[in-house]
């Protein structure tokens, strides 16, 4: 398996946490709102979806101490708003990478197994 670089890694794991979708159920170009709906029936996206995707961004242990992840707002996120995909949130999340570097190690097994 191809080491995944530290955002890669904190971004899957926060969408897996999140609502329980393992990476191989979603790709780079899905919709973070059909992830949710399609994990996550009878609980809307907006808002609930999106705070809980906040939320676990914020504790995750990259994302937490990083300003880019920090300075999202959930406006972002709803239809029309700037974050909708999770390439979207990946790219945003990319000025983290110099403090995860630092923090953790992506060699571990990911819990999406």
């Amino acid at each position: 398996m191809d080491a995944m670089n530290p955002i890669e890694y904190h971004l899957k794991l926060t969408i897996y946490l999140w609502c329980g979708a393992n990476p191989n159920q979603y790709t780079i170009q899905s919709q973070l709102r059909d992830i949710w709906n399609t994990h996550v029936p009878g609980v809307n996206y907006e808002p609930a979806g999106i705070a809980r995707f906040m939320h676990q961004m914020y504790g995750d242990a990259v994302f937490g101490s990083c300003g880019a992840a920090q300075n999202m707002t959930q406006g972002e996120f709803i239809s029309g708003g700037d974050l909708q995909t999770v390439n979207s949130v990946y790219v945003r999340l990319q000025a983290c990478a110099s403090s995860a570097a630092a923090k953790i190690a992506t060699e571990a097994t990911p819990p999406w197994g």
